[in-house]
């Protein structure tokens, strides 16, 4: 569907020109691998927090057996014929890391990751049929190891091109297939798609697109037209898609050209002031994407539905800096990239302001603090000095270092998946403190302890932060359902400063990096979570406002609870209470 988001897949186009050099130096049946790009963007890797980045996309939906399967558009699609050379099948192509193999009597293609970061790909191309208006592309596959390469879409997928008869690409492509990391067994996956009029060639590309490392067989590819009964129920549900997107983005113009209405906040003890000098009870949730997405993934729409429908009063917005200034890899360099970057986050803090509720920016890093954090506050602090609506999460999670580096700076190790250990040295969050006033900007400021922003212990020990020229300064600590010692690590520090738990929440499914039997059953936890916040009054953005950031607060992208988290969510921002029965 087309919609206001761009989804991960979608995050191909960032690639188009690659694919399109080797769409012309491929002909017919020719595989070929093409080097990766240079990225500055960290590749995702095993932590101790669930919010680095988004779960890899489902799957496409498995296919049904028919009874009488109609013939297969693409011929050899089961690689079992194979002619002047019976080691190779005919009308595929051969390439270093492409093997032929047998299991069970069936021939399939082998395709093993050999050099990190590359592509390779099984290339074909396939004659349209006149008259068609729809095709069906099923494959069957088994993948083993796949690890994503330096950008989270880097992946095992089959792209799709359609060309005219002037070989010109039409658009848009059809919706890349991605293929789960881990399918030891053969699995099948379908995707159906619209031809538009004029279409005479599909390109097909199954492919390691760049990914660190794996494995992908093909056991068969078949594709057959669609009746024209299914092609027009695409067709529709295209139509209303793009109808639904030219009326939110006309909601969304809408409210943005409302005035401010967001009160300004200070710090006052333990508590957040309003302006008029009552107090201010910060709730919400994390409008996530932004972080790994220079367009992000329906940023204004979800920030507009958590306000109006999930009576939210505040956005936690993860932000990265490296696309703040327009060097993402997913971004084309120069500043056409960095306008478009900032200018979202410009309209998600007018659009939060426009209801009188506040926008958390987060600048989304682990880790410590290096000097990119201090280049990014002092310009994003400048461009948001003092306006009531926005609040300063300056660094996300800190980890792996001590509470005298965390305060006053020192050299940090950098420990990486698959890389060496470098060392590097921060600043301190004292000089990100420093760094952000030193602009003039009075915003209350929130910061993270240690353990993934779990452990604000050493606030108490001597570790708290200055704050001499500002509106006072949170605490943040970021709560899941397997942190225990609530007490000790931070709700000790409710009596003196605000606290804000600007990540929390529970999955279903048992995270990989932690034990098993230290999760929490989601069902028992959430609402003593929930009944903990409503006891002591502590802000909170749950994570996350999404549906492939793990905890999802979202089912699917009508805006539907998931009902392990999400629904217990929406109820305490409706103001259901809960009640806190057993503090972990």
């Amino acid at each position: 569907m087309n919609h206001p988001r761009i989804t991960l897949i979608s995050r191909l186009n960032v690639n188009r020109a690659l694919l399109l050099l080797i769409a012309l130096l491929v002909s017919g049946g020719v595989a070929l691998q093409a080097q990766n790009k240079d990225s500055t963007d960290t590749a995702p890797g095993v932590n101790t927090s669930p919010s680095t980045a988004p779960a890899a996309a489902p799957a496409p939906v498995a296919s049904t057996d028919s009874a009488a399967p109609a013939p297969n558009l693409l011929s050899n699609g089961n690689f079992e014929t194979a002619g002047a050379d019976p080691s190779w099948p005919d009308n595929w192509g051969k390439a270093d890391g492409i093997t032929y193999q047998t299991d069970n009597g069936k021939h399939f293609l082998r395709l093993v990751q050999q050099k990190p970061g590359t592509m390779l790909m099984a290339y074909r191309e396939m004659g349209i049929p006149a008259e068609t208006k729809g095709l069906e592309i099923v494959i069957r596959y088994r993948t083993t190891g796949i690890t994503v390469g330096t950008s989270n879409w880097f992946d095992a997928r089959t792209i799709m091109h359609l060309l005219d008869s002037s070989r010109k690409q039409m658009g848009p492509d059809p919706r890349p297939i991605i293929f789960a990391k881990e399918a030891p067994e053969w699995t099948s996956v379908t995707e159906r798609f619209v031809v538009p009029s004029g279409a005479t060639t599909l390109q097909l590309m199954p492919a390691l697109f760049q990914v660190a490392a794996g494995t992908l067989d093909l056991a068969e590819i078949r594709i057959t037209p669609l009746s024209d009964d299914d092609a027009k129920a695409l067709t529709d549900a295209a139509s209303a898609a793009d109808q639904k997107q030219t009326d939110e983005k006309a909601a969304i113009a809408k409210d943005l050209a409302l005035p401010a209405t967001t009160p300004e906040l200070k710090v006052s003890g333990n508590k957040l002031l309003k302006a008029d000098g009552t107090d201010a009870w910060l709730q919400g949730v994390n409008v996530c994407s932004l972080e790994w997405a220079a367009d992000g993934n329906n940023v204004l729409w979800s920030i507009r539905v958590a306000l109006n429908d999930w009576k939210a009063n505040c956005i936690r917005l993860p932000v990265n800096n490296d696309k703040w200034f327009g060097r993402g890899t997913d971004q084309t360099p120069g500043e056409a990239s960095q306008n478009a970057y900032r200018s979202l986050v410009d309209d998600a803090v007018k659009l939060a302001a426009s209801k009188g509720a506040y926008i958390v920016l987060d600048l989304h890093r682990f880790s410590a603090p290096d000097a990119g954090v201090i280049e990014f506050w002092k310009d994003a602090a400048a461009r948001y000095k003092n306006n009531p609506a926005v609040l300063f999460d300056i660094f996300n999670e800190p980890t792996g270092t001590t509470w005298d580096v965390w305060r006053n700076g020192g050299d940090v190790e950098k420990k990486e998946k698959d890389k060496p250990t470098t060392t590097f040295h921060s600043p301190g969050m004292q000089a990100v403190v420093d760094a952000v006033r030193s602009t003039g900007a009075k915003n209350i400021i929130i910061a993270g302890g240690l353990d993934w922003a779990y452990d604000d212990s050493g606030i108490l020990k001597g570790y708290a932060l200055n704050d001499k020229t500002g509106n006072g300064i949170m605490y943040s600590v970021h709560v899941y359902n397997w942190k225990t010692d609530w007490q000790h690590k931070f709700l000790d520090l409710a009596d003196k400063y605000p606290l804000f738990l600007g990540e929390c929440g529970a999955d279903i499914n048992k995270m990989s990096f932690i034990p098993a039997s230290a999760q929490e059953d989601p069902y028992t936890w959430v609402p003593d979570l929930l009944g903990l916040i409503q006891k002591y009054k502590l802000n909170w953005t749950g994570w996350s406002f999404h549906t492939s950031a793990t905890p999802d607060l979202l089912s699917n992208w009508n805006y539907d609870p998931t009902p392990y988290w999400g629904a217990f969510a929406k109820d305490a921002l409706h103001g259901k209470q809960f009640e806190l029965k057993k503090l972990r």
